[in-house]
């Protein structure tokens, strides 16, 4: 059977995660984000982006992260608010080492923007 493209998009941040928490080479990493944002698109052209909502409640950081950026243009208040409080997550805080990354990511997002053919 034949993945969904929602399938694809959360399985792609999924492997992010994991990609971050084993410290594997960061072009993994952005070889997951190609493929998260191909199948983010067709989901945004079928309508189907709100199937994304829920995933911005999800207890990983580097999940909400990733969803706050692929719906930033549609509901940029509440992912702004998200990506805001990612970054300003800290190890004081109890931010695992492995995601301080996350954390920088989601300020440079804040700080410089994200395009607006994201994703």
């Amino acid at each position: 059977m034949k993945k969904d493209d929602l399938e694809y998009v959360l399985d792609s941040a999924k492997k992010r995660e994991e990609i971050l928490i084993n410290h594997k080479p960061i072009s993994q990493h952005n070889k997951y984000l190609t493929i998260m944002r191909k199948y983010a698109r067709k989901l945004i052209e079928d309508g189907r982006q709100d199937e994304l909502l829920p995933y911005l409640e999800d207890e990983s950081i580097s999940i909400r992260a990733d969803i706050a950026c692929l719906l930033f243009h549609f509901y940029p208040d509440k992912c702004t608010e998200i990506l805001q409080h990612i970054s300003n997550l800290t190890r004081a805080d109890g931010l695992p080492e492995y995601f301080s990354w996350v954390s920088m990511a989601a300020h440079d997002n804040l700080k410089y923007g994200i395009p607006k053919d994201f994703p």
